[in-house]
C-alpha cells in the first residue's frame, strides 16, 4: 500500500525541451543541458556533470525558446534569460538533475 502525499510545487509541471546555457553573475558559462519541464515558477534541467550545483546558489538561466515564425526562419528560436535559484539536485546517470526557482526575467546575451 502506498501513502499519497501534497506535493509542494506551486505551479502545475509541464514537459519541454529547450536547450540551456547556465552562467554565473558575470556572464561566463558555467554548464550547458537541457530543460526536462517548465512550470510558470521554474524549470527542471538536465546538464553536464562538469557543475556541482550548491542548493540556494543563484545562476542566470538562458533558454532558446520557440518565437514567431517567418516564412524565412520557420523554426525561429528566440533567447530568454531569468535569475535564478538552485532549489535541488539529483544525479541521473552521468548527467546532473537541477531544479531552479526563476526569480527575475533579465536581458539575453547577444547571440
Amino acid at each position: 500500500m502506498s501513502t499519497r502525499v501534497a506535493e509542494r510545487r506551486r505551479s502545475r509541471r509541464v514537459p519541454a525541451v529547450h536547450p540551456a546555457t547556465i552562467m554565473d553573475e558575470d556572464g561566463c558559462v558555467i554548464s550547458k543541458g537541457r530543460t526536462s519541464d517548465t512550470s510558470e515558477c521554474g524549470v527542471f534541467l538536465i546538464v553536464d556533470n562538469n557543475w556541482e550545483p550548491v542548493v540556494d546558489s543563484e545562476v542566470v538561466l538562458e533558454l532558446r525558446i520557440p518565437g514567431t515564425p517567418t516564412p524565412r526562419k520557420p523554426d525561429k528560436l528566440r533567447t530568454v534569460a531569468y535569475h535564478a535559484r538552485v532549489v535541488r539536485t539529483s544525479n541521473i546517470g552521468s548527467m546532473i538533475g537541477v531544479g531552479l526557482e526563476l526569480l527575475t526575467k533579465v536581458k539575453a546575451r547577444r547571440r
